[in-house]
């Protein structure tokens, strides 16, 4: 389960004006080969984590109960929410400003190691309040095992933001990798061995720590924990909106296990986490590309107008030719996709599922957006937009899941964002930039058309088929194949020549180059 929920907004930079951290002129040329090939290996390193994750849930779901599921999904939106606040947004000054990590890096360490240090005893001390707080006594110990999680991201907050700041998505790639590779293995033997909610809790320890190594020794240059007094204040101005938008973030990606943690049994949490899981994959594939590339290019072009509202455009692209297809071929395929990956005794996540897959489509350009106002120091007006999203949500919720359940909660989602928050962020991000509503939905007009007819033609071939398994594969590949049809051309020159299929059209190969930024 480890890498599953969506990504925070990290990152962010001070406005312009700010001496200290302010824009730089670039070479764009090179930033966009750089992003480019940074903007691959994000991808590319989500597809493999993606794909192996899936089996390791699945493999999960039939060794685990959804009580186990349900236990840890509390204990896990708890911690999120705690390490939100473990750096106070210290090491985006590193991966996002113009200033070098030679004059940041010792006393962002500092205050990194000394703020989760902190964080992790408090969540620890706490644990069993708010364990029972939320209905679910039984999370206390998984609550306890993750604390040393929050402890530990301080440690490694400097050489994660130096590998983001020069685009080494290849290192960031091998050290998920291994923490994959480590954490999994662990997981599977505890499961099986009795371990419930604890199981995932020590994996998850056990992940960061090998994430955390690799990261230390593929830097270019490695910091002690130093002190700079100069450097804490503007860290500390930079860096706390930030670090707040980041807590009023997680607390709304997770108010929803919080709120069914009161609401409903552990088991029925269960069901719904692994449905939001699910209809997370387009933000999953996402995150990593709009964190830990797109919106540093964003940042490093914010000083040109016109260069900025270009990269939003291609952006919105970007994210719409991989997210709506996704979404669309989760709504229709949610019942062979449950059945198949999950077994039978999840029946009851095929409507939820089928729900928010649209959530996860939604979300994945308001994250877009939000990380626009992040590249462009509107750190602020996130927040506010994110404290707004936060209110409205969670008596959505409520009333959501008292008229129709697990799936009204769903819904209380694709409202709730659909009302505030896009329109919050999309009229931030205008009024920051100047880029054009029109040209934005222009550029995902062609995705949007596809994903459509995919959605059509997966549902129609997959109804003429029995077994679920054979329904996903044969709806899976006729809708992927549609939606290739309708968007070859913008895809096919996104892709390195070398792997250019040698079947593709000269028309797709001639196309316009559609580069993230």
């Amino acid at each position: 389960m480890n890498g599953t929920e969506p990504r925070p907004v990290h990152g962010g930079r001070q406005e312009a004006s700010d001496p200290d951290i302010g824009a730089a002129a670039v070479d764009t040329t090179s930033l966009g080969r750089r992003a480019g090939k940074g903007a691959l290996w994000a991808v590319g390193a989500n597809l493999v984590m993606r794909v192996a994750s899936i089996g390791i849930t699945a493999l999960l779901a039939r060794l685990l109960s959804p009580k186990d599921f349900g236990v840890f999904a509390i204990a896990l939106a708890v911690y999120l929410v705690v390490s939100s606040l473990a750096e106070l947004g210290m090491g985006s000054a590193i991966a996002r400003s113009a200033k070098e990590p030679d004059d940041i890096a010792p006393t962002i360490a500092t205050i990194s190691i000394a703020v989760s240090l902190g964080c992790a005893a408090l969540l620890a001390l706490t644990a069993p309040w708010l364990s029972s707080l939320l209905g679910q006594p039984s999370a206390t110990q998984p609550l306890r095992i993750l604390s040393i999680c929050v402890a530990l991201t301080g440690f490694f907050a400097v050489p994660g933001a130096q590998l983001v700041r020069e685009f080494r998505q290849n290192r960031i790639f091998l050290a998920t990798i291994v923490g994959f590779l480590v954490s999994n293995p662990v997981l599977v033997i505890l499961a099986l061995h009795g371990g419930g909610a604890e199981a995932f809790a020590w994996s998850r320890v056990i992940g960061q720590v090998a994430t955390g190594v690799v990261f230390w020794f593929g830097t270019s240059r490695r910091y002690l924990p130093g002190w700079r007094a100069s450097q804490v204040k503007p860290l500390l101005v930079f860096g706390l909106p930030l670090s707040i938008a980041n807590l009023v973030n997680w607390t709304l990606l997770n108010a929803d296990y919080m709120i069914l943690g009161r609401l409903v049994s552990a088991a029925e949490v269960g069901v719904y986490m692994i449905a939001f899981n699910v209809g997370s994959w387009s933000t999953s594939i996402l995150g990593s590309v709009l964190n830990s590339v797109v919106v540093p290019a964003f940042g490093r072009v914010s000083h040109d107008p016109v260069l900025l509202r270009k990269a939003i455009v291609r952006a919105s692209r970007l994210v719409g030719l991989a997210a709506l297809p996704i979404g669309a071929l989760s709504v229709v395929l949610s019942d062979p996709i449950i059945r198949t990956l999950f077994g039978e005794k999840w029946i009851k996540a095929v409507p939820v599922l089928a729900v928010l897959a649209v959530y996860g489509v939604l979300y994945a350009f308001s994250l877009l957006f939000a990380n626009v106002l992040v590249a462009t120091g509107q750190t602020l007006r996130l927040l506010l937009i994110q404290v707004a999203w936060v209110l409205v949500l969670v008596p959505a919720m409520i009333v959501g899941l008292h008229l129709w359940g697990l799936t009204g909660a769903a819904w209380a989602h694709v409202v709730t964002i659909s009302l505030v928050a896009i329109p919050g962020y999309v009229g931030a991000a205008v009024r920051a930039t100047g880029a054009s509503v029109r040209a934005m939905l222009a550029a995902i007009l062609r995705p949007l058309a596809g994903a459509l007819l995919a959605g059509a033609v997966a549902w129609v071939a997959s109804s003429a088929v029995g077994p679920a398994w054979l329904r996903l594969a044969v709806g899976g590949v006729t809708g992927g194949v549609a939606y290739v049809a309708v968007v070859g051309g913008l895809l096919v020159p996104m892709l390195p020549s070398a792997i250019v299929p040698t079947w593709a059209p000269r028309a797709w190969q001639s196309s316009p180059s559609h580069e993230a930024v």
